[in-house]
């Protein structure tokens, strides 16, 4: 899709409805036609690139379905459509539709797809013992995208078994 071509490229500031346009060979009407507005094409750009981060098996295993999920975000970390992610979180403070289409989306989907794993861990008889849904759903990824984003330090299958195994579920 051309929109995914150009955050790739040029980052968010890039995908401007004359640029997909362009990219696409045809012309803004036919856009706006599907998307009534950049942030709408946004969400439907980044929803389905999240939406792929995240397996929607179930293992059987609490700990291996948090360890697939975590793995899976890792990898999409790591890819190149992954590297929209600092340009993205950049340049949300000063571009509110894409704030609201990540947050909503992007982010909203995965708080959904997350709390789907946990809620699975929970009927297993393991989990959330003394914290809420909500701290479970984020400590494994707010540390993956604290690496990502901040330290650049690697993010290792290692890491996120240790992650799980003494943070998420222990």
């Amino acid at each position: 899709m051309a929109a995914v071509e150009l955050l790739g490229e040029c980052g968010v500031s890039g995908v401007t409805m004359d640029a997909v346009a362009a990219r696409a060979r045809t012309r803004k009407p036919v856009l706006y036609r599907r998307w009534k507005d950049r942030g709408a094409l946004l969400r439907d750009t980044l929803v389905p690139l999240a939406m792929h981060a995240i397996p929607h098996g179930d293992t059987g295993s609490h700990r291996d379905d948090m360890i697939a999920t975590l793995n899976d975000w890792a990898a999409f970390l790591t890819i190149p459509q992954g590297a929209i992610g600092p340009a993205i979180v950049g340049a949300m403070p000063h571009d509110p539709e894409l704030a609201d289409a990540f947050r909503g989306g992007v982010i909203g989907w995965r708080k959904q797809e997350m709390s789907a794993v946990i809620d699975r861990g929970i009927a297993r008889g393991g989990g959330a013992r003394g914290r809420t849904r909500r701290h479970l759903r984020e400590v494994g990824q707010a540390i993956l995208w604290h690496r990502f984003l901040i330290t650049g330090d690697p993010i290792t299958p290692e890491l996120i078994e240790h992650v799980v195994d003494h943070l998420v579920i222990p």
